[in-house]
């Protein structure tokens, strides 16, 4: 059967979302869209509602439906959309350290192959590096839609330290059991890592966007959480992982202050205490 979603995972990405949605896919009370990142309230909605309530088949004893696509915290059009399409919907949000989210997303992109200069290079190719991160932006701009006791805002650091915990706390907020985790779930899904080959990272790629062509996002979905599949295709940072400056790191330290502050002002959160050294 098909249903309307009752919750969203809404960002931000490299916080542990895929991490989430391995959590969501085996919680057995819960359902998660198959493909991960199926974007239609931020980069696919001329396909139409009917398309996507179709990507939903939940089965009975599944109490929380919905999907995980971490480009909605940072969109500017998704939470009216949400809004006026999901009004009662449940919002799960995970958030990290700007500065650390920032170069993470800058080493997946190496690893992907979508950039190839320096940090520095690239922030000042690519502002969606630094804007991805700014929360209090994003943040406000889904509170001027909804009550606050909609989001559920996690922290990527409590993932690292008590993955329990963290994962009760979202059981809690969806409303079902909040079962002991499995093995597979109390360590890294996906550590940074580089290409075993760039040929074959690079055909990977071409794959999979082929493959979201084709509306086969559940196919990209299982591949991309497939930890052998991973395996074969990069391999861990050992001492060649790449640093950030110290100065870059107090120039993004600077540039999200304001942000953290602003974020703790329309959430109730602290992150500024958290992460502002």
């Amino acid at each position: 059967m098909t249903a309307v979603p009752n919750y969203l995972y809404i960002g931000t990405s490299k916080s542990g979302s895929t991490w989430l949605f391995q959590l969501l896919s085996w919680h057995p009370q819960v359902y998660a869209y198959p493909g991960k990142n199926l974007g239609f309230f931020s980069t696919r909605f001329e396909k139409g509602w009917d398309w996507y309530v179709s990507n939903f088949k939940p089965e009975p004893q599944h109490q929380a439906v919905g999907e995980i696509s971490h480009s909605y915290l940072a969109s500017d059009k998704a939470p009216g959309r949400i809004k006026e399409a999901l009004p009662d919907i449940r919002m799960l949000v995970c958030l990290r350290d700007p500065t650390q989210r920032t170069f993470s997303d800058y080493l997946d992109r190496v690893k992907n192959g979508s950039m190839s200069g320096t940090f520095e290079e690239e922030l000042e190719r690519d502002p969606g590096l630094i804007n991805r991160s700014r929360y209090g932006t994003q943040l406000s701009q889904f509170l001027e839609h909804f009550d606050r006791d909609r989001f559920h805002i996690a922290i990527f650091d409590d993932l690292a330290t008590d993955p329990r915990g963290f994962a009760k706390g979202i059981f809690d907020f969806l409303g079902v059991e909040a079962l002991p985790l499995p093995g597979k779930l109390e360590g890294k899904v996906l550590p940074a890592g580089v290409p075993r080959s760039t040929a074959l990272a690079g055909g990977a790629k071409t794959l999979s966007t082929l493959a979201r062509k084709l509306g086969l996002n559940w196919i990209r979905g299982k591949v991309k959480t497939n930890r052998t599949i991973r395996n074969i295709l990069y391999r861990p940072y050992g001492d060649d992982k790449p640093k950030m400056s110290p100065e870059t790191e107090r120039r993004l330290r600077e540039i999200f202050k304001p942000e953290l502050e602003l974020a703790d002002k329309v959430a109730g959160t602290d992150l500024a205490a958290r992460w502002n050294r």
